[in-house]
């Protein structure tokens, strides 16, 4: 009897360390809208909603730039990434790279401006499309 009796207790207790564990506070039965749900960094969800929205906006081909509002060099790199990642077949004009902000004569040419935030004081072009996390713009 014993011999079964310590591994179905050593079962549980590693049942109990599992189950308490778990992410009972984000809910356990609920779906993620994004990969990004559980991420640390605040930007992340944002900008996932944020690009696979833009997709329908910015056509293949077109040149975009990828960039925060208020501007910041260490997310901008990152979104560049993220821009690279979730909107194939564009050309992807980096709004900053391992941190350092792009000089403007590298982006001056992009068609599209996809902004994560707040929109920006003045208009890049055309409003396309407005949600909560961020703005599309087709430049002029």
């Amino acid at each position: 009897m014993r011999g079964v009796l310590l591994p179905l207790v050593g079962s549980a207790v590693l049942t109990a360390f599992s189950i308490a564990a778990l992410p009972f506070s984000r809910g356990l039965f609920r779906v993620a809208q994004t990969p990004f749900d559980a991420s640390d960094p605040a930007f992340a969800v944002p900008a996932f909603v944020l690009l696979q929205r833009a997709e329908a906006f910015v056509p293949r081909g077109a040149s975009v730039i990828v960039r925060s509002e208020p501007s910041d060099a260490t997310n901008d790199s990152y979104l560049h990434r993220f821009g690279v990642a979730l909107l194939p077949g564009r050309k992807i004009l980096p709004a900053a790279l391992w941190g350092v902000p792009t000089p403007p004569d590298v982006t001056r040419d992009a068609e599209y401006e996809v902004v994560l935030g707040r929109a920006p004081s003045h208009a890049p072009g055309r409003l396309l499309v407005e949600i909560p996390e961020g703005t599309v713009w087709r430049r002029e």
